[in-house]
């Protein structure tokens, strides 16, 4: 077991189920899937910022803060749960959301529950999504200026502590694996600002797991996310105390199902958010866990993956942002 000394709060629902994709594998024509529901992780609507949270907002049970401030895209999953828990704790939310010019600012899908949850949103165009030079310190420093404590958030919630997570979340799901006498050659999961994955790929390393990480990115490229996850896992192995940190030769990083961008459908998306619903009852959303599944039907199809195989699939949720989009750029309209 690996020992973590960091401060958490224990607020999700777990440990998630570990469901066999029958349906989907027989419509596949094979290898065995299995879903780690981590959609299913209770607060906000559930997610895998639920299990990060728990962890980066640890230190916000200790009385030290009294607000929250985040920031993500205008259907950040991060900022929808951040709000959630925040008022679970008594705690004061403001939102820092960015987008691209031209996007869509309606209260549709997370942004519409951030508002149901009374966060205070403030919203910016940033260019790329992920930059927002100073706007969040500058939210923080007119709060203090008030009198309050902000705990500013990691984008992502992907600093060591939420890094943590999923380091911890690699040992219940071994646990699983392991009553199930199953060993897995693959765990797919979606990449965006990197934390899951770096989790994820430094629970499996230190923790000898038997398959190996696959990180379908969601919006970055291949190579860029080669030089980073590095950069972000060996921080977080250091404060954490853990011997082993992934280096680029360790880490398997997809960027084929990118598309035109962050949160824009491609047909493969789209096709695996249809196929998915109609196999099995589960829901994917269009940013991450759709994109994340293409690559998975993708590389079944093509044979990188073979029948006899049994991979995982990590669902990180997102579903509410379906919301935010019409139902004919989902392929839902008319009959079916």
């Amino acid at each position: 077991m690996i020992e973590l000394n960091v401060p958490r709060l224990h607020l999700a629902q777990l440990p998630t189920p570990l469901e066999e994709a029958r349906r989907l594998s027989a419509f596949l024509g094979g290898p065995r899937i299995f879903f780690k529901r981590d959609d299913l992780t209770g607060v906000g609507l559930g997610g895998n910022k639920v299990r990060k949270l728990e962890f980066v907002m640890g230190r916000a049970a200790s009385g030290e803060f009294d607000t929250l401030v985040v920031c993500g895209g205008y259907q950040s999953n991060l900022a929808r749960i951040a709000a959630a828990m925040g008022n679970r704790l008594g705690l004061k939310v403001v939102l820092v959301l960015g987008g691209e010019p031209g996007e869509s600012r309606l209260p549709t899908g997370n942004l519409l529950l951030d508002h149901l949850y009374g966060a205070t949103v403030h919203m910016v165009e940033t260019v790329p999504r992920w930059e927002f030079g100073t706007a969040v310190e500058d939210v923080a420093e007119e709060l203090r200026r008030k009198g309050s404590r902000p705990l500013v958030l990691p984008l992502g919630g992907s600093g060591p502590d939420g890094i943590a997570a999923y380091v911890k979340a690699t040992e219940e799901l071994r646990a699983q694996l392991d009553a199930q006498e199953l060993r897995p050659s693959r765990l797919y999961v979606a990449v965006g600002s990197g934390g899951t994955f770096s989790g994820l790929s430094l629970g499996a390393l230190n923790g000898g797991a038997s398959y190996r990480v696959v990180g379908v990115s969601i919006s970055r490229t291949r190579e860029y996310l080669l030089q980073q996850v590095p950069l972000i896992a060996g921080h977080a192995a250091e404060a954490l105390r853990l011997p082993r940190r992934p280096g680029p030769d360790d880490l398997d990083i997809e960027d084929a199902y990118v598309g035109a961008g962050y949160g824009v459908l491609t047909a493969g998306c789209r096709e695996a958010i249809r196929l998915v619903a109609r196999t099995e009852g589960v829901l994917l959303d269009p940013v991450y866990s759709g994109k994340a599944m293409h690559s998975l039907v993708d590389h079944v199809r093509s044979g990188r993956i073979t029948a006899d195989e049994t991979v995982v699939f990590l669902h990180t949720g997102g579903w509410p942002a379906l919301f935010a989009y019409d139902a004919e750029s989902l392929g839902v309209t008319g009959a079916s």
